[in-house]
């Protein structure tokens, strides 16, 4: 029998159709899943964190912030009002009370200092014009007499100061002006001698009448209170004596 000649044409056709035979049945085909299930693996959220992780995150506290708070402002205390300096009148007539600066009567504008002065204690009736006349000394006469002042008709230091000196209507309020200096009290004064034999009885130095006059009993209990207080000068009066008798 006659072999058959195989060409190369028909060898390559056979080669090619054994390869895909034998590539077709070697792989295995890929496995589709459905439509749904492909959606829920690819949207499947991650795992949860691990148990000793959430712990941690749990018990370790959160650190303090380290931004230093802004501080609070200073409240702004408003300054005092400036204090009102005395005017010069008023200087004029501290001085004049304290016996600092003494009048003159017959020069006219110290007349209606004294003037004023006595028409607002009710003795003078006349007109505020400076001139010193009969009216003037009239109202001068009246108040030294009630005053238990001697000389009636002069013009003196004493007569002055208790003239300008403004004495308080309460009497405890004239107590603590005495007790502070605030109101220096003069012994040929009868009535500011009256208030030291007073407190002088007071204390069981002075045994005389509560009578005005500056004598020898009233020097001498002040000069027993002094030497017990330890003060200098025994037989003068000052603002510390008086201080320290009416505290």
């Amino acid at each position: 029998m006659r072999k058959k000649k195989v060409n190369g044409l028909e060898m390559a056709m056979f080669i090619i159709s054994m390869s895909f035979v034998f590539f077709t049945a070697g792989c295995p085909k890929k496995q589709t899943l459905p439509p749904d299930q492909e959606k829920k693996e690819v949207t499947q959220p991650a795992p949860p964190k691990a148990t000793e992780e959430l712990k941690k995150e749990t018990l370790e506290p959160t650190p303090p912030s380290t931004q230093t708070p802004a501080p609070s402002p200073t409240p702004v205390t408003p300054p005092p009002p400036p204090l009102t300096a005395p005017s010069p009148m008023d200087q004029k007539l501290i001085s004049i009370a304290n016996g600092e600066i003494l009048l003159n009567p017959k020069l006219k504008e110290d007349a209606q200092l004294i003037q004023k002065r006595l028409s607002d204690l009710g003795l003078y009736k006349g007109p505020i014009d400076g001139i010193w006349g009969r009216g003037s000394e009239a109202a001068l006469k009246a108040f030294k007499t009630e005053n238990a002042l001697s000389n009636p008709f002069r013009w003196d230091k004493e007569t002055q100061m208790l003239l300008f000196r403004e004495m308080p209507p309460d009497p405890e309020v004239m107590k603590r002006a005495i007790s502070k200096g605030e109101i220096f009290l003069n012994p040929l004064i009868p009535q500011d001698a009256k208030l030291i034999q007073s407190r002088l009885l007071e204390l069981g130095f002075y045994k005389g009448p509560i009578d005005g006059i500056w004598g020898r009993g009233s020097e001498a209990a002040l000069k027993a209170f002094k030497e017990k207080n330890n003060l200098e000068n025994p037989t003068q009066w000052d603002k510390e004596t008086q201080m320290n008798l009416f505290r």
